[in-house]
């Protein structure tokens, strides 16, 4: 149910940033690639205090890009590929211009990058656009997770819209399903939308999307924010699909809120589940406020936190303080994307850099940092 796949780029996504296509003369490596960023990124990396997590030096990496759909960027999903062995990410935003309405316009771009620093956005952006008239996302979309799935050879997306309602029982919150064979060129699903968040069964209400991966045989295993009504919280709970139009949500949670009076004791609003040396990490966003802002109710005080999976036990345990990843300190963490690649968790935070939200890059490398520790110097150098 968590295990990872290495990604299969059979498909074209460097295509759709126009590079012409060419003879395969090469070996695409199955294994991930082992490379270093300090070894090749422009800036350096900084550790942060005396973890094992190191800040780059030049974030944030993605922000505004210039685009007119796109003045903020709002929810991220990110994927890892490799190209001859060598690792490209991607990264699929949402975007809004403020036209100071309760729901300004959304729509969805596509970016990539050789080094995780330096995006390039897709020259036909966007690539999804938010539904007209009375679609269940005609006036909202965010929270949009993407996946690889070698099966079908396709990426398969998820994310949550909203159609609003002046009467509150009108307001549709599901979540929708889309499918590309190159990143770029999406389908949504005929029968959208796949899943009602807002009255989830069994007395759970469920609150937005948090992650999508591969099933342990097949389908697709999603991870969803949910409660019951009488505590409003927003907990982790696992969603498993057999197939594109078939979702299932688990009625018990895999990660609970934390006690009252805990920094995450109201709920989740993302997650990232990477493994790396036989450890399972889950990265989520916790937050401990709701914020009234009219029909809807708004996460505050979000800040970074950590479970690893105890195999014994058979679940999450959750490390009791955030991690001090957060760039602002009343807590304002967006977004989390956790990837394994080679011997470090990779990880892009969205975040508030100097009043903009933006995206920055992380490294979790537990090696550099042992070797530090046990003063090799030379680990630290450029």
């Amino acid at each position: 149910m968590y295990g990872e796949r290495v990604m299969n780029l059979r498909l074209l996504p460097l295509l759709a940033l126009g590079l012409a296509a060419c003879d395969q003369d090469y070996t695409v490596n199955p294994q991930p690639p082992d490379v270093d960023p300090m070894d090749i990124t422009e800036c350096g990396f900084t550790r942060v205090d005396a973890t094992a997590y190191y800040r780059y030096d030049c974030n944030p990496v993605f922000t505004t890009t210039g685009e007119g759909w796109a003045e903020t960027i709002g929810a991220t999903g990110f994927n890892v590929t490799e190209v001859m062995g060598h690792p490209m990410y991607q990264l699929w935003y949402t975007g809004l211009t403020d036209n100071g309405s309760s729901f300004p316009p959304y729509a969805m771009g596509y970016a990539a990058s050789a080094d995780g620093t330096t995006f390039t956005p897709f020259a036909d952006n966007p690539v999804l656009a938010q539904s007209k008239g009375d679609a269940f996302d005609s006036d909202y979309m965010s929270g949009n997770q993407v996946v690889w799935d070698p099966s079908t050879a396709q990426y398969v997306m998820i994310w949550q819209g909203i159609h609003d309602d002046t009467d509150p029982t009108k307001i549709v919150d599901a979540l929708g399903v889309g499918t590309s064979p190159d990143g770029v060129k999406w389908t949504r699903f005929a029968k959208n939308p796949v899943f009602d968040l807002g009255m989830g069964g069994k007395a759970i209400s469920y609150c937005w999307p948090l992650d999508l991966t591969l099933g342990d045989i097949s389908g697709y295993t999603g991870y969803v924010a949910g409660g019951s009504g009488r505590s409003s919280t927003c907990q982790v709970y696992r969603i498993n699909a057999s197939s594109l139009g078939k979702w299932d949500a688990d009625d018990t949670p895999v990660l609970t809120v934390g006690a009252d009076g805990a920094w995450d004791d109201t709920g989740m609003t993302g997650l990232s589940i990477a493994t790396l040396g036989g450890t399972r990490y889950m990265y989520y966003i916790g937050f401990g406020d709701w914020t009234q802002s009219g029909n809807y109710q708004l996460a505050t005080h979000a800040f970074l936190g950590l479970a690893t999976y105890d195999q014994d036990a058979g679940k999450w345990v959750r490390e009791p303080d955030p991690l001090p990843l957060n760039m602002t300190p009343e807590g304002e963490v967006g977004g989390i994307e956790a990837l394994t690649v080679g011997n470090r968790i990779h990880m892009w935070i969205t975040d508030n850099y100097g009043d903009e939200t933006a995206v920055g890059y992380f490294l979790y490398d537990p090696d550099r940092a042992e070797a530090e520790d046990n003063g090799d110097s030379g680990a630290a150098e450029e």
